[in-house]
């Protein structure tokens, strides 16, 4: 009769276990502890493996043993929603998996067969390899019937099956593997391997799965032979080569798994999206073959399907507990980022029909923003401002071409607009008075410095008086182009910099020379695409209004450089961003820029005010895309004078 569980251990495994599911009450956990760890032993091995492996029950570790794999599976059947169930690393099925891969996974006993299944020598049958004898493979059956598999043990005197016959005949019972000192580090240990004759333990070996200079010939492989004293490759050691990846023979790249990790994708994109039954819903089928042709690090990609949140969504889209619609998406990844990273891939490899991702995460805000709004009156008024102000002009600004691919930042303003007329709602109604009885001077009083604040209650009030709903007024901000400049003799010793300095990346010197020379905005900078540039002529030619631009041979090269770069992306983005389909936001270029001591704002002041004085206006216009208008509007700034322009031109002509 088995003993009574032990109460301190059960406490302590709840005690770790009772973070990830708050849902579940503390003495349901416990029975289902209990229910799954009946005995001290696996008690026991349940906590040590819950304490040495943290977030082993959120998907974090592929070697999950066998009574968390239970644990998982009692707790989803509960309901909870926060354990990611362990799956086999071959098919991806999630079934309890008890069998132990050589890359530190888990198989289940299906894949353990097929693994080491092979033509048995005796009777034929594809079946797992039990014995190889001088190259001929036998089953397990097949081997214990044949009378060379048994002998006289030298230990035990027990006629059994011998695993070892080289010194002494030793039974697999009481055989211990031997520690060897290392040919190659020298420190004891496991033989994992021989090479050359030498002797591998297991930390030598595995540090060979990871692609290294060769000290002969320079190239990143696997440094499996061994010439001077070193450690070579093996065509430098004139050795033949191991180690080579069974799919696709490179030794070039990392061997975490059997595989390589480029011929691991596949596989590791079905282990992702693969349903209870080991198979790709149909509707899943364009997001795997999406990630298997257009994800460009094999590696990035394992280190994504492992580590990242939207991964974690992407399997219960698979296993069907995700809906797949945007609004489903929206709710259960939450991170803004992750959200439209999420929406964007699905809409990028069609399994979501064509939306506006931005759009969509602020109607979804909305529906759940207004509702916590406690006066029906305010509440109402806010929608119809929102849907009839604030929405119309911008999905009318993100309907002309290129618009909507520009930064989300207008629906953050537009959040934090409605967050502050809110807060003016609730302020009059904490004072007793309506939009109609409120007095003027309460509201200036009300009003702070604040920018933000006064450029969202000024188009507020404005709609207010249109609709009669009250008088109140607040005043725009007055729009100014000076601000901080850069001394001439600063801009350009930055511009020398990123001209000659080799350790910036093309990037960001492209971004920096762009702000520097023709004082371009960051976020014009990141939506400049490969049309864009004449790669084909010297100099390179960039367009950036209705004229091209000579650049200057640095410059050039570095476009040219990105153009190289982004080849291969189906978007033709210069500088593409982490969301499939999108470009960089200016966030990321404006603090490259800020490490290497540049203040993009006032560069591009400096930048614009030295072109308004050299060139007139209309040419500042036309070679850098912006309007006549704010053209002039420098040229002022910049204290020029052109009055004589048209007739300097026509005597030129």
């Amino acid at each position: 009769m088995a003993k009574p569980p032990q109460e301190p251990r059960i406490a302590e495994i709840v005690a770790l276990v009772r973070p990830i599911v708050p849902q579940i009450q503390t003495e349901r956990l416990a029975e289902i502890v209990v229910a799954v760890a009946p005995v001290p032993l696996t008690q026991r091995l349940l906590e040590l493996a819950l304490i040495k492996q943290p977030g082993v029950l959120e998907g974090k570790h592929r070697n999950v043993p066998v009574t968390v794999q239970d644990l998982a599976h009692a707790l989803v059947d509960e309901g909870t929603d926060t354990i990611v169930l362990p799956t086999c690393e071959s098919c991806g099925r999630a079934v309890r998996m008890p069998h132990k891969t050589p890359t530190g996974g888990r198989h289940c006993s299906r894949c353990e067969r097929n693994a080491r299944s092979v033509a048995c020598a005796t009777c034929g049958r594809v079946r797992p390899v039990q014995r190889t004898i001088d190259g001929r493979r036998y089953c397990r059956e097949c081997w214990r019937a044949d009378p060379r598999s048994f002998d006289d043990c030298s230990r035990c005197g027990q006629r059994a099956t011998i695993v070892v016959r080289r010194p002494e005949l030793i039974c697999l019972g009481c055989y211990t593997a031997p520690i060897k000192t290392c040919g190659l580090c020298g420190e004891p240990g496991r033989v994992a391997t021989h090479i050359d004759g030498r002797r591998v333990c297991a930390r030598c070996y595995y540090a060979m799965r990871s692609p290294q200079p060769c000290p002969e010939c320079g190239r990143k492989v696997f440094l499996t032979g061994f010439m001077n004293g070193q450690k070579v490759c093996a065509e430098c050691a004139g050795s033949p080569i191991t180690m080579a990846c069974p799919g696709c023979g490179s030794i070039e790249e990392i061997r975490k798994h059997h595989l390589c990790v480029e011929c691991r994708r596949p596989i590791a994109i079905r282990q992702l999206l693969a349903d209870e039954a080991g198979g790709i819903r149909a509707e899943l089928q364009p997001l795997a073959e999406y990630l298997i042709t257009h994800h460009g690090s094999a590696v990035s990609l394992e280190r994504w399907l492992h580590k990242s949140k939207c991964a974690t969504v992407l399997r219960e889209l698979a296993d069907g507990t995700v809906s797949l619609t945007a609004d489903a998406i929206i709710t259960r990844a939450q991170s803004g980022q992750s959200v439209a990273f999420l929406l964007s891939l699905l809409v990028r490899a069609g399994v979501l029909p064509e939306l506006d991702v931005e759009v969509a995460r602020f109607d979804h805000w909305l529906e759940h923003w207004l509702p916590g709004i406690e006066d029906v009156e305010d509440r109402l008024i806010l929608r119809r401002y929102c849907t009839w102000e604030l929405l119309r002009s911008t999905r009318a600004f993100r309907s002309t071409p290129g618009s909507r691919s520009r930064s989300a930042s207008g629906f953050q303003k537009q959040r934090a607009a409605m967050k502050y007329c809110a807060a003016l709602l609730q302020e009059i109604r904490s004072r007793k008075e309506t939009l109609a009885t409120f007095p003027q001077r309460s509201l200036d009083a009300y009003v702070t410095d604040s920018p933000s604040q006064r450029d969202a209650l000024a188009p507020f009030t404005r709609w207010l008086r249109r609709h009669r709903l009250s008088t109140l007024k607040v005043e725009f901000r007055i729009s100014r182009l000076e601000g901080r400049d850069y001394a001439s003799d600063h801009r350009w010793q930055m511009a020398r910099r990123f001209l000659t300095d080799p350790s910036v990346d093309p990037s960001t010197r492209a971004a920096g020379l762009l702000v520097l020379l023709y004082g371009l905005h960051l976020t014009r900078i990141v939506t400049l695409t490969r049309d864009q540039v004449d790669a084909t002529s010297r100099p390179v030619k960039l367009t950036i209004g209705t004229e091209p631009i000579e650049l200057p041979e640095i410059l050039g090269e570095a476009i040219v450089a990105l153009v190289e770069r982004t080849m291969q992306r189906p978007e033709a983005w210069l500088f593409p961003g982490r969301n499939p389909g999108h470009h960089l936001t200016p966030g990321p270029i404006s603090r490259r820029l800020r490490d290497e001591g540049l203040r993009s704002g006032s560069a591009r002041t400096t930048a614009l005010i030295e072109l308004s004085r050299q060139m007139h206006p209309r040419i500042v216009s036309d070679l850098l895309g912006i309007t006549p208008a704010a053209a002039a509007a420098w040229g002022r700034l910049a204290g020029g004078d052109w009055t004589e322009y048209p007739d300097l031109r026509s005597k030129a002509d």
